[in-house]
């Protein structure tokens, strides 16, 4: 009796297995698989009046549920290994992600509004030196900017010639600074008041273009020969004159976008089974729907043989 219990109770975990192994996988079979595989189990329940053989419910197991758990519990390692790769390369992204937004704050967009102040006074300051009115001036100062952020935020261009001064250009010069008589002129009628557009990079060549506020004037500063000068409206229309952007935000938009198709690669990943293994699943319900497996289980060929044998016992006890 003892056995009989403790066959049921192997029974019952067997069954808590699939059970868990199914709400992993959500397939509709399984669910099937479960049902009928609980409705043989009830063939043999200890509160049953029927009196079968309790062995023949552990070797359904055995040759059935056990091989289907093991199948399962492959699989759904498997799975969960790949899911925490996922989950790990999204991780690690989400990572240079965070990175590179504590490293923008309070980065390039601050620093230009420096910098549009800085390159301000410093050209102020290039005028009074020009009239005469003696002022500190020094270049190291709105270097700085492009100096930190040339390499990853300046537009790469190829058509160097459309950065470059136009012949016959006059500058004013002090200290090897050198600009354009008029763009001075322009700048002092509005109290050198301007705003960085973009800065652009030309095989390692600087350049940056600004605005003369409230005006349409835009001037170039070549830093490679310091010179400042207009840039002809021209050649400002065949220019991309658009705000810079991080080289590493194309990177991190990408990111953004890969962490998207991760995420909902492991949501399907969980349920996804190959054509095999749901050719299996198929079966193997098909199997239990069959009703010689119950047949099987619920054997009565052996008590027809003893009874058969008995009757021709008492038979031939008779003829006798």
């Amino acid at each position: 009796m003892d056995q009989d219990k403790e066959i049921i109770k192997k029974s019952k975990k067997r069954l808590q297995k699939l059970k868990l192994l199914s709400k992993f996988f959500d397939k509709a079979d399984l669910i099937n698989i479960i049902i009928k595989t609980e409705l043989i189990q009830s063939y043999f329940n200890t509160k049953s009046p029927n009196d079968l053989d309790i062995n023949k419910l552990e070797l359904f197991h055995l040759q059935y549920t056990d091989s289907l758990i093991v199948l399962l519990e492959k699989i759904k390692k498997q799975k969960e290994a790949n899911i925490l790769a996922i989950y790990t390369e999204i991780d690690k992204n989400e990572e240079y992600i965070e990175s590179y937004s504590n490293n923008d704050v309070g980065g390039f967009h601050l620093d230009k509004k420096f910098h549009n102040s800085f390159v301000s006074d410093y050209l102020k300051s290039f005028y009074y030196n020009m009239v005469e009115v003696r002022m500190d001036f020094d270049s190291k100062i709105i270097r700085n900017f492009s100096n930190n952020y040339a390499m990853n935020y300046y537009r790469r261009i190829d058509q160097i010639n459309y950065l470059l001064s136009l012949p016959k250009t006059k500058y004013y010069e002090f200290e090897n600074v050198d600009v354009e008589k008029k763009l001075l002129g322009k700048l002092n009628l509005n109290n050198f008041m301007l705003r960085f557009v973009c800065g652009y990079n030309s095989n390692n060549q600087i350049f940056e273009l600004f605005k003369i506020t409230n005006t349409e004037d835009q001037f170039i500063w070549n830093l490679q020969t310091n010179e400042f000068y207009f840039l002809a409206k021209d050649i400002m229309l065949l220019l991309d004159t658009s705000p810079n952007v991080s080289s590493q935000k194309n990177i991190v938009d990408d990111l953004v976008l890969r962490n998207k198709e991760l995420e909902l690669k492991s949501e399907h990943m969980k349920t996804d089974l190959s054509e095999d293994i749901l050719s299996v699943l198929q079966k193997y319900k098909e199997t239990l729907e069959n009703q010689d497996i119950v047949n099987q289980v619920i054997d009565v060929d052996e008590e027809m043989n003893i009874l058969n044998a008995m009757l021709d016992l008492n038979l031939n006890n008779k003829l006798q």
